[in-house]
């Protein structure tokens, strides 16, 4: 550990420099950046000791941890609950969808004072990890005071693996300090064992985002012409990731089609503008959705660019076709649930290792297909539209989704036996 603390201190400069230089980084998180070296925010005077705490890094995980938050205050309703993100956008997300309901603040550097101080003012019961976030001080010091560490969702290609084998003396020391892991594969949950993690206490189970996926949107969150609407068949790429939307735009200028409409989502809103230059440069006709504190998706021109989160589902829930993004590039791919529970016929590229048995099972089912370039996703478009029944799609990912459903109530079951 004394390497790994002198590693994480030399990289201190550049973490704070990551933090600043983020284009969402305002006056207001200026005055928040101590809690990112474990100070309480300034909001809460008294820390509320005894809760359970969950770190949920981004907007994703904030998403995956909204049924287990809820099943968590069922089943402990007299616990307070703490949840710490990494990101801004992250933040945000669980502002907007939990208010003050809940205590929020960022998670620490993993510097050793830094967790020191965060942990001796919160003292929680536990500490649940969504998805793969390893952070050796912060499992380290929850061992040595007997907070039980707990990962769910969790996720360890063989790639990931063979980079933490070879750093194997420290991996094997802090998955074997982590007291429950629940992985979203049977291969993931061999990764984890094999890195130092303890048999026993490693399962697999369906990823929570499941349970995640349950609720069907009412209302819109933009406003949008309804006979206009009518006359277009929408296109949502959600969550792209830079040099996608090149790709994408490719796609749709080959469909030559003023009845489509193109809708782009970067995954980080803070790149709208840069998505929105690359249009510019192209001499394309768009707009932002947000704009001078107005939602509108307008339609008159063929290309929208979302620069804000908390309109994915609302345009999910109009959209005819969907594309996941973070799979053109060697990403591994972003949530491909959300789309499927409004029944839509879903686009990829190949890189889909985040989430590899549910690409592979939408595949069989005919729900997912795949391309690697402009023309080809530009022809699986043509080819959804002209071939898919929308209501026996809905049906096939209505089936597919309860057919996984109740990992949170069985992660909660398990989470019990430890507390």
């Amino acid at each position: 550990m004394i390497f790994y603390n002198l590693i994480t201190f030399l990289y201190l400069p550049f973490a704070l420099f990551k933090v600043f230089s983020k284009k969402e980084f305002s006056r207001e998180e200026v005055h928040r950046i101590k809690e990112r070296f474990g100070f309480l925010p300034k909001k809460i005077k008294n820390a509320e000791e005894n809760c359970i705490w969950i770190h949920a890094v981004s907007v994703g995980e904030v998403n995956t941890s909204l049924s287990l938050i809820e099943g968590l205050k069922e089943k402990y309703p007299k616990k307070n609950i703490l949840v710490t993100t990494t990101t801004v956008t992250g933040s945000q997300r669980l502002k907007k969808i939990h208010g003050n309901s809940l205590n929020h603040q960022y998670l620490p550097f993993d510097l050793f004072f830094s967790v020191h101080k965060f942990l001796n003012s919160w003292n929680p019961i536990c500490m649940i990890l969504i998805d793969t976030e390893v952070w050796p001080n912060m499992i380290d010091q929850c061992s040595k005071r007997n907070i039980p560490s707990i990962l769910l969702n969790g996720r360890l290609s063989n790639d990931s693996a063979k980079k933490y084998l070879k750093i194997s003396n420290l991996s094997k020391k802090i998955f074997s300090k982590i007291d429950l892991i629940i992985s979203q594969s049977q291969e993931d949950k061999n990764n984890f064992i094999k890195l130092g993690a303890k048999e026993e206490k490693t399962f697999h189970d369906f990823s929570l985002k499941f349970d995640a996926a349950n609720e069907i949107l009412t209302g819109l969150s933009f406003k949008v012409d309804k006979n206009a609407l009518a006359d277009k068949k929408l296109i949502v790429c959600a969550s792209t990731h830079p040099s996608e939307e090149e790709i994408l735009l490719e796609s749709f200028k080959y469909l030559n089609d003023d009845s489509f409409h193109l809708i782009l989502v970067p995954r980080h809103p803070h790149r709208a503008s840069d998505v929105g230059k690359i249009m510019k440069e192209k001499s394309l006709d768009f707009s932002f959705l947000e704009i001078e504190n107005k939602n509108l998706l307008d339609l008159k021109n063929n290309i929208t660019v979302v620069n804000q989160i908390g309109h994915l589902d609302s345009i999910f829930s109009i959209a005819d076709l969907a594309f996941v993004g973070g799979t053109l590039i060697p990403h591994g791919g972003q949530n491909f649930l959300e789309p499927v529970k409004y029944g839509l016929p879903l686009t990829s590229g190949k890189s889909t290792y985040n989430f590899k048995e549910i690409a592979e099972e939408l595949i069989d089912l005919d729900i997912l297909r795949q391309g690697e370039t402009a023309k080809q996703i530009s022809l699986i478009w043509k080819n959804q539209l002209a071939n898919s029944s929308l209501g026996t799609l809905k049906a096939k990912g209505n089936a597919y989704l309860s057919s996984k459903k109740g990992s949170v109530k069985r992660s909660i079951e398990k989470i019990v036996t430890i507390l």
